[in-house]
Parts: structure tokens; sequence; C-alpha cells
């Protein structure tokens, strides 16, 4: 019955890693001496000693995964997926009507490309590790890839549409809407036009496209660089000031007027009556 029991445990000792494995007997070769061979006794020991150390060692823990999906993005589940088909097939619907093409440009440009075309923001696009020699960004907005389309195939006038993902390296807030991972559906005019007749067209694709989903009362809201300029000018801000002080109150919509009037003169260094002054400007609103 010893035997058996002995057996038995030599035969759990397979799955002991091979530096643990130990031969019962003494080598022919070891000292010139004759082979000893070992007691019962003696090998149950030596099992219970592996089998301890076996156990104490055991096998190294699989560290657990984490299943979740990076910082400013989400899943979309197929219902949702329905509704943004449908969403988009009523906007590509319109710009259709309106003449407009659509082109796809890759999702990362030359980082040359990029820099310098967002101002402040520029400190939001996701720059890519050195390939090949390139370095390479991703895509911040739709309008500065289009832009390079254009010159790059000397196009002369152009109505194009697309719709496509776009990345910024920003802090997102799930709840409101701001991601790191979203779409944009871009509609621009490259050429020359009659004056103004560009921009109406813009308006109108929006409100046909506001008015297709059915969302109830919406405001159109126009925002014009030249405007934003001239108050800018007429509220005393110097003109060297004018694009930061823009990148300030380009947050308006995210954050409160306290909040922007505190960066404009304490980060940008704006004389607080001229930011006073801006600020009665933005906070107008009315039909």
């Amino acid at each position: 019955m010893a035997l058996t029991t002995t057996m038995t445990k030599l035969h759990r000792l397979l799955s002991v890693p091979k530096i643990l494995q130990h031969t019962v007997n003494v080598s022919r070769h070891q000292c010139n001496k004759p082979p000893t061979l070992m007691t019962i006794q003696q090998i149950d020991e030596e099992v219970a000693k592996l089998l301890d150390l076996k156990a104490k060692l055991g096998d190294e823990p699989t560290p657990k995964t984490v299943l979740k999906t990076p910082k400013g993005t989400r899943d979309y589940m197929p219902r949702q997926m329905a509704i943004r088909e449908g969403v988009f097939k009523v906007i590509v619907d319109c710009f259709k009507r309106h003449g407009a093409e659509t082109i796809d440009t890759p999702v990362f440009e030359l980082k040359e490309t990029l820099t310098g075309k967002y101002g402040e923001d520029s400190k939001l696009i996701y720059d890519l590790q050195d390939q090949g020699g390139e370095l390479l960004s991703l895509r911040y907005d739709l309008t500065v890839p289009f832009a390079r389309y254009v010159a790059m195939n000397k196009i002369a006038k152009m109505k194009r549409y697309h719709i496509a993902k776009v990345y910024r390296r920003d802090n997102p807030a799930m709840t409101r809407g701001r991601y790191r991972e979203f779409y944009q559906c871009d509609f621009d005019i490259a050429g020359q036009y009659d004056p103004m007749i560009p921009d109406a067209e813009c308006i109108k694709i929006v409100h046909e496209i506001l008015s297709g989903l059915k969302l109830g009362s919406f405001v159109i809201k126009v925002n014009h660089r030249l405007i934003l300029d001239g108050l800018f000018e007429v509220c005393g801000v110097p003109q060297d000031k004018f694009r930061t002080i823009c990148s300030s109150v380009d947050k308006l919509d995210k954050t409160f007027w306290e909040d922007v009037r505190g960066e404009m003169i304490d980060d940008k260094g704006l004389d607080p009556i001229s930011a006073d002054r801006i600020g009665e400007y933005v906070q107008l609103s009315g039909e």
C-alpha cells in the first residue's frame, strides 16, 4: 500500500517545473560510488518537500484585463447606429441637392500641414510617433485637410461634403457631449463666387437639415470672424491679441462668462475695461 501511495505522489510530480525535478537514484557516475537506492520513507519526504515548494511557488497570477474604451470615446449599439444612419441620410441628401460631391482624406496628415492652423487649439492635436521619417498627426477637423486637397490638386471651384471622424486631445466631458473622437459633417464651397452667396447657401443648408430632422424649434447663429475682429477693435483689444482673445470667446458655449473674463485678464493680459466691453456684446441675445 505504501509503495502504491509513493508511486501516486511521483506521478503528481510530473507537473512540477523541470528545474524542480530530481531523480530518486544517485547517479552511477557521481563520485565513482556504487548506486544507492533511497528508501520509501526518504522518497516520501522528498516528494513532500517538492510538493510543498511547488505550492509556495505556484503559477504566476495572470493580471486581469480591464475591458473599457479609451477616455473620451464610446461604443455605439446597433439601435444607436440605426438612428445615426438615418440622420446621416438626411444630411447627405441635403448636401447632394445642393450639388456637393464627397471626398475622403487620410485620418492622419503630415504634422506640418496641421501645425499653426488652429492657434492655441494646436495643443489639442494628437501627434503620432515617427513613422518612416515622417512626423504625423491625427486630423483635428476636416477643413484643413480639404484645403490641402484643393491646393494639392489645383482645384479652382468645388462644392464638397465630408462626413468623418476627427480627433482632439481635449479634456472630455461625456455628459456634455465633448469627446476626443467624434464625427464632423462638413460642407464647404471653394472658389470665387459673388459676395455672400456661398454664405447664404450654407445657412439655407443648415435650415433644411435641422427642419428635415424634425428637432423642433431651433436658432441658427452666424459666426463671422470680421465682425468679431471689428467688435474687438471697438472694445480696445490690441490687434496682436485678436486671435488669442477670440479663442477665449469661443469657449462661451462651454463655460460661463466669468471664467472667460478671468482667462482673458489673468492669463492673456487683457485690460479689464476691454474685457468688460466685450462682455456687454457677447452676452446680448434676442431676435
